[in-house]
């Protein structure tokens, strides 16, 4: 009976934050797509090859870049957490406010520490004979570039608003006022009230007989 209960509080957890999903800004799904890439493509191979005579293949979880790899899923995990724990009724990790920014910077690192990666894998690959790098490790470094280009869109779209809140004039109506005022202006004005009737006329003869 337990275990039916856990059930149906994390299909309706799940239920939640794909509904969430479902209704997010096309950035923000291509950003958190490239996220969930970038996790994804380290448990894929990163390197194989001819290793001491034996055919060997590592994930992003092995050989010398093992610590690498951890470190960009922690990363990559972090960013999924800080967006969906609010969504499934969690903590608030990171301020709204603030969130595009850690995005941002979390990205970047990612991006740094996968190239960093790469040109180790690349080096070992000149010294070691019928060794390769794998999908795995390119998936990684293109779902990790994506996630940082959109997390650098979305900054820069939430530095614009905030400039533009900062300088708006409060006399600047907001486009829905402004649309309803030009409602207003388009409605025909009632016909105007008729003229009131002329006064009888005065009578100027002054030497009119009795």
């Amino acid at each position: 009976m337990e275990w039916h209960a856990k059930s149906a509080i994390l299909y309706l957890m799940f239920a939640k934050i794909a509904r969430a999903f479902r209704t997010m800004e096309l950035e923000e799904k291509i950003l958190h797509s490239g996220i969930l890439l970038t996790a994804i493509g380290v448990f894929l191979p990163w390197f194989g090859g001819l290793w001491f005579g034996s055919e060997s293949v590592w994930s992003g979880f092995g050989f010398y870049t093992s610590y690498i790899g951890g470190s960009v899923f922690l990363i990559q995990v972090f960013l999924l957490v800080m967006t969906l724990s609010p969504l499934a009724g969690g903590p608030i990790i990171i301020r709204k406010s603030s969130r595009n920014y850690v995005r941002l910077l979390l990205c970047g690192i990612s991006v740094i520490l996968l190239l960093a990666a790469l040109t180790v894998l690349l080096r070992v690959t000149f010294e070691v004979t019928r060794a390769e790098i794998r999908f795995g490790m390119y998936v990684s470094l293109v779902g990790s570039i994506v996630a940082c280009l959109y997390s650098f869109l979305r900054h820069q779209e939430q530095q614009r608003n905030e400039v533009q809140e900062l300088f708006r004039h409060p006399e600047v109506q907001s486009p829905a006022k402004q649309i309803a005022k030009k409602h207003e202006e388009e409605e025909p004005l009632p016909p105007p009230p008729p003229p009131p009737p002329p006064p009888p006329p005065e009578d100027h003869n002054l030497f009119s007989q009795p």
